[in-house]
């Protein structure tokens, strides 16, 4: 007697379909984890906390904030991409942590390509600033002002070597045609306070936080911003793209919710819906922008790993010109 394998074979298809199907019914069914590769307390760290309570809610689920900050955004990484693969494990990350630190550190355990995003949550404006001493009062002048200054170039502090406001600072050099000095702090703070005191020449900073704040009262001068429109926060600074031999000289920051790119499409997907439903609400939005970002519009799966992969290419474009290499 001949006995046909397909009722076995189609029975096993049938419980694999159904497996998944329910899988993905029943994702998530226990508490989630948004890890912050960034001390708490701080600007990025308060944007998790905003974006993991209203997703949670929505969701059915709590989400915990792990902040795990370290070796320039590796630690927290490294740990997050090292979690089980299943949608439970997201980060909440800029592209310092997701792009820069794995060109930067050989610490890094992971490659730009291996996040994948699930939302842009918002960009943030960058100005060009300079200590309140300093003989330049807008981009042209402070460009005529390094020129004439090439035998002592003028210093420009950032928040760590290989950050993304070293590449901004690197890629204005290069397009200006001058030279200049970099100083690499650990982070922000010791920046600001060496700028505001005089001990460096100019740095770009986020329109966010803080920052806004020292030009408003004086201590530091603002010449350009990096947006493609003038500022809303400081409307009387013109954009850096207005001058001469700077058109398309347009840059922001960004924070982003991304997972392993291993994760199941089904999860990415349905983690994509509860963000674009959270960051649609008013309430949410109006506490994000009051830090200065502007929240991006709602994207699909794709649009959004689209938009990150653009920006992997362009910052590592920046990274090689810049003559950087991993340490």
């Amino acid at each position: 007697m001949k006995f046909s394998h397909l009722p076995i074979l189609c029975g096993i298809a049938a419980m694999s379909f159904f497996g998944n199907v329910t899988q993905a019914q029943t994702f998530p069914n226990k508490a989630l984890t948004l890890a912050v590769a960034a001390p708490a307390g701080g600007a990025l760290d308060a944007v998790a906390r905003l974006v993991a309570k209203e997703m949670s809610v929505s969701l059915g689920q709590p989400i915990l904030v792990a902040n795990n900050p370290g070796a320039g955004g590796t630690l927290g990484t490294n740990k997050a991409m090292a979690a089980p693969a299943d949608g439970y494990t997201m980060m909440l990350s800029t592209p310092i942590e997701s792009i820069l630190a794995p060109l930067s550190f050989n610490s890094a355990q992971y490659k730009a390509e291996d996040a994948l995003t699930i939302r842009i949550v918002g960009h943030t404006g960058i100005m060009l600033v300079v200590r309140k001493g300093l003989a330049a009062n807008n981009l042209t002048e402070l460009v005529a002002l390094m020129k004439a200054s090439a035998d002592k170039p003028l210093s420009y502090c950032s928040p760590g070597n290989g950050s993304q406001y070293h590449m901004f600072a690197e890629k204005f050099s290069a397009t200006a045609g001058v030279k200049s000095l970099h100083v690499p702090y650990s982070g922000f703070p010791q920046c600001i306070t060496d700028l505001v005191g005089g001990n460096i020449d100019f740095a770009f900073l986020p329109l966010a936080g803080p920052f806004p704040g020292f030009v408003d009262n004086g201590s530091i001068k603002a010449v350009a911003m990096l947006s493609n429109t003038p500022s809303v926060r400081l409307s009387k600074v013109a954009i850096a793209s207005a001058t001469k031999g700077f058109e398309g000289f347009v840059f922001s920051t960004w924070s982003a919710i991304q997972v392993n790119n291993k994760v199941p499409e089904a999860a990415a997907e349905l983690l994509n819906q509860h963000a674009n439903a959270a960051l649609a609400k008013p309430e949410l939005r109006a506490a994000i922008e009051q830090s200065g970002a502007v929240v991006s519009p709602s994207m699909t799966l794709k649009q959004a790993q689209d938009e990150y992969l653009k920006e992997v290419g362009l910052y590592t474009a920046m990274f090689k010109a810049a003559g950087l290499s991993k340490q």
